[in-house]
């Protein structure tokens, strides 16, 4: 198998193919094998490919469940529904290589292979160039990564990367911690003249329930587009949480619209878009920095407690009545981990 300096399992790309260096390297995360199995070396940088082992039976039972009603789910039932594919990428949140670490640059792409599914040529190349380490898989997943070199001054290096004489003699992956959806799906009101509203959900975890405490309202109007001839508006609220979340828990409020651009000509086909804020998951509108008493500095709310924000869901109309919407809770599945080779 050929591989080029290319992310994409499905580029028909050109030019000088990489040099191999057979690796073997073998990991698990989430659950779930890793290999990688050969690095390609290129005068820019590195390709490598990491494979994941599936379960067969595993796939096929998620696939039976969702097939029949995938377009009937709600944007919140996807969400949930996805993190129970049987394939998780390994979510990478650094790359070093010979122990300097690549700032950006990096891309990727992935797909998953399935004996029922139609695959794709380049799938079946993979599977052909990894048959030694796949001849008991049957079903697998390959996430292909394009990393650049770090950068050097040397004109040794330079020249050995250009002439792909360069040795990569090191490794290291780090990954993100593992985070598990809970969905929620509270929704309420809050009207203009009100500032203050209190909110009760039991975490679907620890059964605890807590007190959320709205206050400080702010009615938010954003520009849509460079000409500003047209806004979306949007509440900010700040709130205080009692008890508080478990250490890693954050809660997702749903702060994004869906709609269709409207058509003057009846010829041109209609355009579907979509609007998200960021600050939709609860965190500090400031962030306050001090190299003493930092807990002090913490904004805080009528409780006591330490305030966060979340937005509503936007609107094209100023709206005497914000709708908010509480998705969910994300709780830390598992701690960030490296890898090294």
């Amino acid at each position: 198998m050929k591989i080029y300096y290319n992310s994409s399992l499905w580029s028909k790309d050109k030019g000088p193919h990489g040099l191999p260096l057979r690796t073997n390297w073998q990991f698990e995360y989430a659950g779930a094998k890793r290999c990688i199995p050969t690095i390609y070396r290129f005068s820019k940088g590195i390709v490598f490919d990491i494979l994941t082992f599936l379960d067969e039976t595993k796939l096929h039972e998620f696939y039976e469940k969702y097939e029949t009603i995938e377009e009937k789910l709600t944007p919140l039932q996807r969400r949930c529904a996805e993190q129970e594919h049987p394939y998780q990428a390994v979510p990478i949140k650094g790359i070093w290589i010979n122990k300097k670490q690549i700032e950006s640059g990096y891309s990727s792409s992935g797909a998953v292979s399935m004996p029922w599914a139609r695959q794709s040529d380049n799938l079946m190349l993979v599977q052909k160039a990894y048959s030694s380490i796949l001849k008991d898989t049957t079903c697998f997943a390959c996430e292909r990564f394009c990393v650049p070199y770090p950068e050097t001054d040397s004109k040794i290096q330079k020249l050995l990367r250009f002439l792909r004489l360069y040795t990569v003699n090191s490794i290291k992956l780090s990954t993100h911690c593992a985070q598990w959806f809970y969905p929620l799906n509270i929704h309420f009101e809050i009207p203009e003249k009100d500032n203050q509203k209190e909110v009760y959900f039991k975490h679907p975890m620890t059964e605890i329930t807590h007190t959320l405490y709205f206050q400080n309202t702010k009615h938010v109007e954003m520009p849509l587009g460079a000409d500003e001839n047209r806004s979306f508006y949007a509440t900010q609220l700040m709130y205080e949480i009692e008890p508080a979340l478990p250490q890693g828990d954050t809660l997702q409020f749903n702060s994004s619209i869906q709609y269709t651009e409207p058509v003057e000509d009846k010829f041109r086909p209609i355009a579907a878009s979509s609007i998200g804020i960021i600050g939709g998951a609860d965190g500090p509108t400031t962030i306050f920095v001090s190299s003493v008493g930092g807990e002090k500095n913490i904004p805080r709310g009528l409780h006591g407690l330490p305030l966060h924000n979340c937005f509503s869901v936007p609107s094209f109309q100023k709206v005497d009545t914000s709708h908010f919407v509480l998705e969910g809770i994300n709780t830390k599945k598992c701690d960030g981990k490296e890898y090294s080779y």
